[in-house]
């Protein structure tokens, strides 16, 4: 995706740009009619003498005053449905763009970024684009015409006057442009203080439960408080900016409506100009104090939009992850082998030498030491982490899409993810069509059934965020429930069990081996009993596999196997595994 600038985002909506600014032209020239139908009254007033052409020339002046003001409220309505309306279309499609592109991030992404600074790129800074491509491009351009028109009317009145009332104007111009990058540096620094402040409203809601049993709402109340103090600290600087900013544009306004009375007076008094022009221009003049205004406005919210699109497009430009829609599709699914897979991270060895082939309608549990390497080999069969001579049937992984494998291998981590939401909704995934009776067979294979009797709503129970109102446990049997409705040929647990007592573990590995009994099953766990019972277990250490069998193997065998089996004094009886 190319680097996107204001200009790129409004150019694709040319028409109605073009719509918009003939509206917004059309409220600005009959604005600058006004001044011209006062000047005409207050000539025919001061001087006729005749009552009936006075109040003809009043009659005809009102009647041209209400056809413009139709006017102007006509051609208003089409500016603001174009112009404005286009600034919505921009942000929707700013934000469809970048929701998609953090769905395509590599995992590096998303060490780099916290989830407070995707949060507020997304919802904060898109919303300051679409004021620039919006009321920004509105008021830059309304204050050019509008301020081109009142001096090219005025200059017909008269040229002397024009030339000295825009003096001020000139350095003002100079004075606009020098604020503008100002505006832009300190507000980037505003957005990314921003950023800080929500990650750490993100942080404390999302461990208020840690934080009440810990007892520490003080000190997290200070750290919140910090980042607040720095949010308004460069929220300040920019305050100072325009502060300073808006009265130097009303001051070099009032020095142009000096010059207008010193100068306009003396002009009347030698009969340059007649008494009507002379109002007229006094108008005009008051007329410039928005089209000056809008031209600060346009610079600072042009200037904060610019600066927003830089951090919109920081996230947008990373990388994505590998296209492989040209590589091969996997079918139907019979073996899955490593031969001879190693995988480094960061130059360090975390996988050795690995071989093992696991066929379907078996299963395979993996075990080990912690940080011996076992959540890589899901890793490495999902394709969110490479290496070579891992097999899918006869295809090696590298010649194979990955969206085909995700598809077909369902991964359920270790830290089970529930959404707001009912408990149908946390199974079915939010699907448009779902089936209550797959549902209900889902929940009661992971053992969550006996749970839902329980709850008065029972499928419509909401469950809070992330499954505040769910225990640890209920949490990894509702999200293995969720992997199960999505009927995978290959389901990996990755310690999902950890939370439950023995029993309704073995339980549910007994519906689970059932259910895969002509699939595929791989549990990943350092609890012995979590695996006991699979059809092959592979003992991990340091990276490498130092043991593989079936328990009982495994068990004679007197291995590191019989030595966690032991430390954990937990061996299940033959009936029961």
């Amino acid at each position: 995706m190319k680097k996107q600038n204001l200009y790129s985002l409004l150019k694709n909506h040319k028409k109605n740009i073009f719509y918009g600014v003939i509206g917004l032209t059309m409220v600005d020239m009959m604005q600058l009619i006004v001044p011209i139908l006062v000047g005409n009254v207050i000539d025919a007033i001061y001087s006729s003498e005749e009552s009936v052409h006075i109040i003809k020339v009043i009659n005809r002046s009102a009647l041209y005053l209400i056809i413009c003001g139709i006017i102007m409220a006509i051609f208003r309505f089409v500016w603001r449905f174009f112009l404005l309306g286009t600034s919505r279309r921009i942000e929707k499609t700013l934000r469809d763009n970048y929701f998609s592109k953090i769905q395509k991030l590599p995992k590096e992404s998303y060490e780099k970024n916290t989830v407070g600074d995707f949060m507020a790129r997304g919802v904060n800074d898109i919303e300051t684009i679409k004021m620039a491509c919006g009321f920004g491009i509105v008021v830059a351009y309304d204050g050019i015409v509008l301020l081109t028109f009142i001096f090219i009317s005025m200059f017909f009145i008269s040229p002397i006057f024009t030339l000295y009332a825009s003096i001020p104007f000139i350095i003002m111009g100079v004075l606009i442009l020098k604020y503008g990058d100002l505006i832009e540096t300190l507000f980037i620094n505003v957005q990314a203080s921003f950023s800080k402040l929500t990650e750490e409203a993100r942080k404390i809601i999302y461990s208020i439960r840690v934080i009440k049993s810990l007892n520490v709402q003080k000190d997290q109340l200070n750290n919140f408080k910090t980042k607040s103090k720095e949010y308004e600290k460069v929220n300040l600087s920019l305050v100072k900016i325009w502060a300073g900013y808006q009265p130097l544009i009303t001051f070099f306004t009032g020095v142009s409506v000096f010059i207008f009375i010193f100068i306009g007076s003396k002009m009347v008094y030698q009969n340059e100009i007649s008494i009507g022009e002379f109002s007229s221009l006094m108008v005009y003049l008051t007329m410039l104090g928005w089209p000056v205004v809008a031209m600060g406005l346009a610079v600072d919210w042009l200037k904060r939009g610019n600066a927003c699109l830089t951090r919109v497009n920081s996230i947008i430009l990373q990388n994505s992850e590998i296209d492989e829609s040209n590589l091969n599709e996997i079918g139907l699914i019979q073996t899955i082998s490593f031969n001879k897979v190693d995988y480094l991270e960061n130059n360090k060895k975390i996988l050795d030498n690995l071989n093992f082939n696991i066929s379907r309608g078996s299963s395979l549990g993996i075990t080990g030491k912690t940080g011996s390497g076992k959540t890589s080999i899901a890793n490495l069969i999902l394709k969110n982490i490479y290496s070579k001579n891992i097999y899918f049937n006869d295809l090696e992984i590298n010649n194979i899409n990955k969206d085909s494998i995700r598809e077909k291998v369902l991964f359920v981590p270790q830290n089970p993810v529930i959404f707001t939401g009912t408990i149908k909704d946390n199974v079915t995934f939010f699907a448009k069509e779902d089936n209550d009776n797959k549902v209900l067979k889902c929940l009661e294979i992971s053992g969550f059934i006996k749970d839902l009797k329980n709850l008065n709503k029972g499928l419509d129970e909401l469950v809070g965020e992330r499954g505040v109102s769910l225990s640890g446990g209920q949490r990894q049997r509702l999200s293995i429930a969720r992997a199960l409705y999505q009927e995978p040929e290959v389901l990996i647990i990755d310690d999902t069990l950890s939370s439950l007592d023995v029993d309704t573990e073995l339980q549910i590995l007994k519906n689970l081996k059932k259910e895969f009994q002509e699939k595929f099953l791989i549990i990943i766990s350092s609890r012995i009993s979590t695996i006991y019972s699979m059809d092959n277990i592979l003992v991990l250490d340091s990276g490498k596999i130092v043991e593989s069998g079936n328990s009982k193997e495994l068990n004679e065998s007197k291995g590191l196997f019989r030595e966690l089996l032991n430390i954990q004094k937990i061996l299940p009886g033959s009936s029961n595994a």
